[in-house]
């Protein structure tokens, strides 16, 4: 019997956490977070959502790039930012008392942010990684042939996973959403809570696709 694959499990909270960047960074002394958007799901649905305009004690300097790429909107950010130390109980809550944390290229970026934010607040993030899963690894893993085994350590096979090249794979974000023929409004991508709702989609997609 397989029913105890998470395809299966229709109890369990997941919370997926997307970050836009002022670049590409992985440590706030080069970079900060200006925008964390998260997204409770449950059975494959999305039940809630979180999208916070973040502001630090310093100015925000937002690259020409990762401004094109993200729209992002000075004027905007001003009107809606709220501190960081105040957004941080409800983002440590939801990570928390989620059965596992999604992300698309999570493990290769995001986490990075996530242990930067929650070392700003004195805290430590490691007790998180069990719970992650990448959706970009797992659809590597898929791509690859190269199956997760039963009883191994997932995160580490994850890990292994990020570090896979083949010539010609595409597992993007948008590419595997265009694989699958999922509808979505992908000219407005890059924004922390559309790409969740993308990255959603393609998770009730690539779990049917993997062992785990």
């Amino acid at each position: 019997m397989d029913d105890h694959l998470l395809r299966f499990d229709k109890d369990k909270v997941y919370t997926f956490i997307d970050f836009e960047t002022c670049n590409l960074c992985l440590n706030f002394c080069h970079n900060l977070p200006w925008q964390v958007g998260m997204i409770k799901s449950v059975n494959g649905k999305k039940i809630d959502e979180k999208d916070f305009y973040i502001k630090w004690p310093d100015d925000i300097k937002v690259s020409k790039e990762a401004a094109r790429i993200t729209r992002f909107d000075m004027k905007k950010y001003l009107m809606r930012a709220i501190p960081y130390d105040e957004i941080f109980p409800t983002m440590e809550d939801w990570m928390n008392n989620a059965d596992y944390i999604l992300g698309h290229n999570i493990l290769g970026f995001d986490i990075y942010l996530i242990k930067e934010y929650y070392k700003s607040m004195g805290k430590d993030y490691k007790h998180l990684l069990p719970k992650i899963i990448d959706t970009m690894c797992i659809a590597r893993g898929v791509k690859c042939g190269i199956s997760y085994k039963e009883g191994d350590d997932f995160l580490a096979y994850q890990y292994k996973m990020l570090h896979e090249r083949r010539k010609g794979m595409k597992t993007s974000l948008i590419a595997l959403g265009k694989e699958f023929d999922i509808k979505h409004n992908y000219a407005m991508l890059h924004d922390a809570v559309v790409d969740l709702e993308l990255n959603l989609k393609v998770w009730n997609k690539i779990k049917w696709m993997m062992e785990i």
